[in-house]
């Protein structure tokens, strides 16, 4: 095995301003080789407190371990599901989830993930990260030993699992689409926000913006990362230059903590969005 660190995304690549990443300027990066499967990235917003990136995989495709690519970093992370189907498997417990679009899986540090397409389509996938340093990530994964007691199933649960029955312990957590915890933002111009996970190093959360709809002025402790998942929405940010953007579908938005803005839908149809926030959502 290789002493140097192998990137697992392009390096160099931090913002420390309010930055918006059309989707088609989002950079390109290839992750993994021929004995972990090869995986095609899209980078968005990203700090040493939060990343944003999505990954696309063929019908057929997989990813796994290797020496230089171990899946296994010291980072709390969401998987949404943007298309398709995506088949999430961590190989020390044997958990199997699958993710059909709009379903989310929240993982905890130091867990195993390998990843498959059995569907029918293209799996496309927007994963949230945090921390994005190289000692939680590359540095991280480089030290772990070679994982040898490989599970492709809950082996505790065969020969005793009926309908609805207990799936032993998982670490991670799977939230189908809507089935969030819910809260309002804002008393004057009300903004309801979907949560799918809120820890204390990670939140991620999804909000429906209806036509006419603007939100009140807000900030977080923590960096911020937003998506734009539907529909045509804008953001206004008073302290910046230019403090007006606004984005489609697959643009993205990188806001640093502290940074005051508020969302707009200026459009006469839905739009939808998902951000993260890391550590401090508030």
């Amino acid at each position: 095995m290789s002493e140097q660190l192998v990137p697992q995304g392009p390096r160099g690549i931090a913002f420390d301003k309010a930055t918006l990443i059309p989707a088609a300027a989002a950079p390109r990066f290839l992750w993994g080789d021929d004995t972990a499967g090869y995986v095609s990235d899209w980078i968005y917003g990203s700090s040493p407190k939060i990343h944003m990136m999505s990954f696309e995989m063929d019908v057929g495709a997989r990813f796994g371990n290797s020496p230089d690519f171990k899946t296994y970093y010291n980072a709390a992370e969401t998987y949404h599901c943007l298309k398709g189907e995506f088949t999430f498997h961590c190989p020390e417990t044997g958990e199997v989830h699958v993710l059909r679009k709009g379903d989310t899986l929240y993982f905890p540090p130091n867990t195993w993930h390998w990843g498959y397409n059995f569907g029918s389509e293209t799996s496309h996938i927007l994963e949230s990260l945090t921390p994005r340093t190289e000692e939680a990530i590359e540095a991280y994964a480089i030290k772990q030993p070679w994982l040898k007691d490989i599970r492709y199933g809950p082996r505790d649960q065969i020969g005793k699992f009926t309908p609805g029955g207990e799936r032993g312990p998982q670490r991670a957590k799977l939230v189908r689409a809507g089935d969030y915890l819910y809260e309002i933002v804002g008393e004057k111009k009300p903004m309801r926000v979907g949560i799918v996970c809120a820890t204390e190093i990670l939140t991620t959360a999804i909000v429906d913006l209806y036509p006419s709809q603007q939100s009140e002025m807000i900030d977080h402790p923590g960096d911020k990362v937003l998506y734009c998942l539907a529909g045509r929405m804008n953001v206004y940010l008073p302290s910046e230059s230019p403090n007006w953007w606004e984005l489609n579908p697959g643009d993205s938005a990188y806001i640093p903590s502290g940074c005051r803005h508020s969302f707009f839908n200026s459009s006469d149809a839905m739009a939808k969005f998902l951000f993260s926030v890391a550590p401090k959502y508030r």
